[in-house]
């Protein structure tokens, strides 16, 4: 098996990337290839030619930054049987990794436990416009998505983003969206102010999924929030951040499916979150969850709740 490492060295301190070239070099014996990325997306043209130049090998592809750089390496990956996807978290919230304990999360830290990990065959979201491993969404915590990616100093220089202003500055500007939502073959209207299909447990750092869902069900889980003005929405938050399920239920639609498609009345293009990578695009989007897709390393022994 080859091992090939993948370095956003933007993500999280600036001495990210050259510590991690300074673990690998100790290893004696260990051989392996590293790849920086120049910039955003880079990761998933380096994936694909890496899998390219070795069409027959049995690679592990190490995606080491944030839940960004996760999700290009894993675009690149695609569905391949022969390539093994692992994740050297480096990021603000690394959201992916809160669909285990916290005790082995921290485990993840450890580049020696990823290189003599293991995989567990998990499932993932494709979209009409690329895959994601965590989450697709759109509305309010798009639109915070989108003011970070205007701070262009933030990708250059790696400095930690006050993400409660910007959100502060999206509940101020809510823009709600009126849409055709189809969900496993049910259409559904109306104006929402926020659309989440989850393969994970967490969005934005603090926001939980409602639980009994895993990354391996075979099931997308998905909350839409109906527009009700801001203080409802606030209402909202602060009950998913307090893993508030009977609130959720209750003021929001909750549910599994397997496909989903929605497109805005006014034809508009969606803005999409795919795992903290910003994607915009006019006409249908359409989003199904692939079981069994992605071949995941984790640290020996660590398995889902």
């Amino acid at each position: 098996m080859k091992h090939i490492f993948i370095v956003n060295p933007y993500a999280g301190s600036m001495t990210f990337a050259n510590n991690l070239r300074q673990q690998l070099e100790k290893m004696n014996g260990f051989e392996y290839f590293l790849f920086n990325s120049r910039y955003t997306g880079n990761e998933t043209e380096l994936t694909r030619k890496i899998i390219d130049f070795f069409p027959q090998e049995q690679l592990r592809i190490y995606a080491c930054g944030g839940s960004g750089t996760l999700r290009n390496v894993l675009e690149g990956v695609g569905e391949n049987p022969n390539v093994e996807l692992a994740f050297y978290p480096c990021g603000m919230t690394n959201d992916f990794l809160k669909c285990f304990t916290p005790e082995d999360r921290t485990r993840f830290y450890d580049i020696a436990e990823l290189i003599g990990g293991e995989t567990l065959v998990l499932d993932s979201i494709l979209t009409n416009h690329g895959r994601a491993l965590n989450t697709f969404s759109c509305g309010m915590d798009a639109d915070i998505m989108s003011y970070i990616a205007r701070q262009h100093p933030v990708r250059t220089v790696g400095i930690q983003i006050p993400y409660s202003l910007y959100t502060f500055q999206a509940l101020f500007r809510l823009k709600k969206m009126e849409l055709r939502i189809r969900m496993d073959g049910k259409d559904m209207y109306g104006c929402y102010d926020e659309i989440c299909w989850a393969n994970g447990c967490a969005l934005g750092g603090s926001l939980c999924m409602p639980k009994g869902f895993s990354p391996a069900d075979g099931w997308g889980s998905y909350v839409l929030v109906p527009s009700r003005g801001h203080f409802a929405f606030i209402q909202i938050l602060v009950n998913l951040i307090a893993q508030n399920s009977d609130f959720i239920q209750r003021h929001a639609r909750v549910g599994t499916a397997s496909r989903m498609s929605l497109i805005r009345s006014d034809r508009m293009p969606i803005i999409a979150n795919l795992d903290g990578e910003m994607v915009s695009a006019a006409g249908e989007w359409t989003v199904e969850l692939r079981p069994s897709s992605v071949r995941f390393v984790v640290p020996r022994g660590v398995k889902l709740p």
